[in-house]
């Protein structure tokens, strides 16, 4: 596992390169392939690294559901209930959710039984408005920390807020 100072250098770096990839890049998908793809290389210990997407369609007929965007790693939940597992709650709450032990988590999904901790970002558009949440899953118990949580939402505000 890399030490807080060796992970903040691997977030500095990933997030110089994503941002170089996609300048002038407006198109919401092809961020998220980016940052999915780039991420999931920048850490060993991350083995599903992707988004789900609000369903727009299902939200206009009052439902409020994520559907599987962009990712890298084994098959992944098709839609998420905004009430169900780890996605659900950051999209939910609005909040990031670090969790060391998804096992011990109310409701967690196991989309794949090998999933030991994860960390979930809610994504926003400039105007503030839920369209995504980002998850990166690990085989390692407690993988994510606070510096995860910070960089992570640095990224995310970085990469969506155009």
């Amino acid at each position: 596992m890399l030490s807080p100072v060796q992970k903040k250098e691997v977030y500095q770096s990933l997030k110089k390169e994503i941002l170089s990839v996609l300048d002038n890049e407006p198109n919401r998908v092809a961020r998220m392939a980016t940052v999915a793809c780039l991420g999931s290389q920048a850490f060993d210990t991350w083995f599903w690294t992707g988004f789900y997407i609000v369903d727009e369609t299902k939200k206009a007929q009052g439902i409020d559901e994520l559907v599987v965007g962009p990712y890298q790693g084994t098959l992944g939940c098709l839609r998420i209930d905004f009430k169900r597992g780890v996605c659900g709650a950051a999209a939910r709450e609005r909040t990031t959710q670090v969790v060391e032990d998804v096992h011990a988590f109310p409701g967690h999904i196991a989309c794949d039984s090998r999933s030991n901790s994860e960390i979930v970002v809610p994504v926003f558009d400039p105007s503030g408005a839920l369209i995504a949440v980002f998850d990166v899953d690990s085989e390692s118990h407690a993988a994510f920390d606070e510096t995860d949580r910070a960089h992570l939402e640095d990224l995310m505000q970085a990469v969506f807020a155009v």
